[in-house]
């Protein structure tokens, strides 16, 4: 593909193929598409490699699970911005005798040229990790470490 081509509808079936695969919790399908390289930057900490990253989400995936009556995991990307994408995650956690809690966060995942993922940052929206805490607080729980 030249420089001059529109990229967009690539980018975006790539970030919506990977937003897909981490909201089925499918990380055989998510694998193919991280470079081996790739850098997953958090406010926690910064993970390195397909191992690395897929182990971050897999384990925050099986807290939840065991920690919540039910749950539910959707994502919306935004328009990229040249080989990078936006991508809206939402979890919906339903504890049982206290409520339904909505999460809301946002990665920017890059691309190479070669549409693989390069870089993942996340961003904690404004509100959003205060109000999981007091969330998780009345369900007497406490995040992981």
């Amino acid at each position: 593909m030249s420089d001059s081509e529109d990229t967009t509808p690539r980018w975006i079936h790539l970030a919506t193929t990977w937003s897909r695969a981490l909201d089925a919790e499918d990380y055989t399908a998510a694998r193919p598409l991280i470079a081996p390289d790739c850098v997953y930057d958090t406010a926690r900490g910064r993970n390195v490699g397909p191992d690395a990253i897929l182990a971050s989400y897999a384990d925050v995936a099986a807290w939840v699970a065991r920690a919540f009556d039910e749950v539910r995991y959707e994502s919306a990307c935004e328009p990229p911005r040249g080989s990078t994408v936006s991508i809206l995650f939402t979890d919906y956690l339903f504890k049982v005798g206290v409520r339904w809690h909505r999460h809301r966060c946002r990665q920017e995942i890059t691309f190479s040229s070669g549409g693989l993922i390069t870089h993942i940052v996340h961003h904690d929206l404004p509100g959003e990790p205060e109000a999981l805490t007091e969330f998780l607080a009345a369900c007497g729980l406490q995040r992981p470490a």
